[in-house]
């Protein structure tokens, strides 16, 4: 029986697909079957359907095989650090990753050949090996015990080594770690010749930084200021990632506080928003340091104790709960 005449007896045509070919196979089984027609032809009938059926599920199974793609290389994944700097900025960097390759010392093959022969290194000249059922021959030497074919040294018999590749990376501002980057055919080369390569998977890990922190998207920062800038307000300039930049201080009292900036955190990428940059002012005392800065210090001290007697209500505090003690 050929191609057509299986298809003429199911009643299917060259672009019927498995599953319909196996439905009208099924369709006519239901009338043929000796089970269930008692027709003397009926046996006959009902093979020459499953013989049809069968040489048509073959031919579309080998047809399938054929024109599927071969298979692709395997996935390469691999961390990669950052500097805060670059995460914001974004640009060009370079990332260097081992891949698989063919060895060039055996073409691949795992072995090379040998001026003289020499003891087997596998079975030390025995010719056989032990395997979980027993003794058997040895394959690198085929039972011989001696062998002008070695194991290739370059690459330990496997065919292949690690080769040290370096591409170029397009970072988009805003990355954050744990964030994935994918280069297309970057991975391991796929067992086919004719197959696609695999991916390249770049982790992104953001390193430590002397001056930055990372809370989410917000970057944080801890600025010391003068207690006079705290007190009567004032301008400072903040390192950012990108750039320094300089920050508005409202007057106030001369403690720790925080100063939030939107948007001048991590940029923001896809679905992600910008974060903010926060900036913990901490307030630094003045070292004297000559009589004339003592004096000046004195002055003002009277100047406030005469013109503003109730401006520091910690002090002011204390006192009263000191003066209800005694």
């Amino acid at each position: 029986m050929d191609i057509p005449e299986a298809r003429k007896l199911l009643g299917v045509t060259s672009r019927t697909s498995a599953a319909a070919i196996k439905k009208a196979f099924r369709q006519l089984a239901m009338q043929w079957h000796p089970d269930r027609n008692p027709a003397p032809e009926a046996g006959e009938k009902f093979a020459r359907l499953a013989a049809a059926c069968n040489l048509l599920l073959e031919q579309e199974s080998s047809s399938a095989k054929a024109n599927a793609a071969p298979d692709k290389g395997e996935d390469l994944r691999q961390d990669f650090e950052l500097d805060l700097e670059q995460a914001c900025r974004g640009g060009q960097a370079e990332v260097g990753v081992d891949k698989r390759t063919e060895c060039d010392a055996c073409a691949g093959s795992g072995y090379q050949e040998v001026a003289l022969s020499q003891q087997c290194p596998t079975c030390h000249g025995s010719g056989r090996i032990r395997r979980k059922h027993g003794l058997t021959n040895c394959p690198d030497c085929e039972g011989r015990g001696y062998t002008r074919r070695i194991r290739c040294p370059e690459c330990e018999g496997k065919g292949e080594r690690l080769a040290r590749s370096v591409f170029a990376v397009t970072l988009t501002p805003g990355m954050l770690s744990g964030d994935e980057l994918r280069l297309e055919g970057k991975g391991h080369p796929a067992p086919d010749p004719a197959g696609q390569p695999g991916d390249l998977l770049l982790r992104i890990v953001l390193r430590p930084h002397a001056l930055f922190g990372v809370d989410g998207n917000d970057i944080t920062i801890d600025r010391p200021v003068s207690t006079f800038i705290l007190l009567i307000g004032g301008t400072v300039t903040v390192p950012t990632p990108v750039g320094p930049r300089d920050i508005d201080v409202p007057p106030g009292l001369p403690t720790l506080r925080e100063i939030a900036i939107p948007e001048a955190g991590i940029p923001a990428r896809g679905k992600r928003a910008a974060g903010a940059l926060k900036v913990r002012l901490l307030p630094g005392l003045p070292t004297v340091s000559s009589p004339t800065l003592t004096k000046l210090y004195r002055s003002l001290q009277q100047e406030i104790e005469r013109t503003q007697p109730h401006c520091c209500p910690e002090l002011d505090a204390w006192e009263q709960r000191w003066l209800s003690a005694r």
